[in-house]
């Protein structure tokens, strides 16, 4: 049975990317000059590329054309109480070729929040009553300009309302930890809880962490309390291509340190 056209010069492409011709990030030829070079019609040039990009090979960039897309190394994410967590960054390291690791540039994006009502599944993490005001917020955190995490967290309004760190984007603690804007107020951060699932990212997680759409992603459910009183919870997406969690456990049993 004759191999389609499309998928000849699919694999045509492979094999030049597999020889450096394309290094990570370069632009693809635009759909006219692969016509010309494999001597195809436009339609299909276009869906060589498509089935690519369907394979997490490319990636379009709207207006400037087709990308080979990068393939950064995976790096362990810490998510123990390291100094980064209570800080706000990321703990990330990748193994080098002398088998050390090196971190990371964290930024994060200015918190997007908004005062709502519990859902039934959200007031339960927190402890409250169905219906009552939480102030939820989404952002994104990046590492070295490549996407790492996104956030959506939901705090109690009864806990943070009226104190200058009730929304996590503005006044004095602006973009600080949980820890840190809590401790702020007067309430210390005694622990916290994290339940890690592994699924494919949705749609818009795919458009916001630069994924193939249906990457395999962690999605990490965190709450922090102050011994038994649940001061937030968040839902929290990790690319499975990019990093891997690790998780420190102590053997005395005490607890976080402070």
């Amino acid at each position: 049975m004759p191999v389609p056209a499309y998928r000849t010069v699919a694999e045509q492409l492979r094999r030049r990317i597999a020889d450096g011709e394309f290094a990570g990030g370069r632009r693809l030829p635009s759909r006219a000059e692969l016509s010309r070079q494999y001597g195809v019609g436009s339609n299909t040039a276009a869906a060589a590329v498509r089935l690519l990009a369907a394979e997490g090979v490319v990636r379009g960039r709207p207006g400037q054309g087709v990308y080979l897309r990068e393939q950064p190394s995976t790096g362990t994410m810490a998510r123990s109480w390291t100094r980064e967590r209570l800080l706000g960054t990321l703990a990330v390291s990748d193994p080098g070729a002398d088998g050390s690791g090196e971190e990371g540039r964290t930024v994060r994006s200015t918190p997007l929040s908004t005062t709502e009502p519990a859902g039934p599944a959200i007031a339960a993490r927190l402890g409250l009553a169905p219906g009552a005001q939480v102030v939820r917020s989404r952002y994104r955190l990046s590492r070295d300009d490549l996407p790492a995490m996104l956030c959506v967290s939901w705090e109690p309004l009864e806990i943070t309302g009226g104190t200058p760190v009730t929304l996590p984007g503005a006044g004095p603690m602006a973009g600080e930890s949980v820890v840190a804007r809590m401790t702020y107020i007067g309430i210390r951060v005694t622990h916290s809880t994290e339940t890690v699932t592994a699924r494919p990212c949705t749609r818009e997680e795919a458009a916001d962490l630069d994924l193939t759409p249906g990457a395999a992603v962690a999605a990490i459910e965190r709450t922090y309390y102050a011994d038994a009183l649940a001061l937030e919870t968040a839902d929290l997406v990790v690319p499975g291509e990019r990093f891997r969690l690790a998780y420190e456990i102590p053997a005395d049993r005490t607890g976080p340190a402070a």
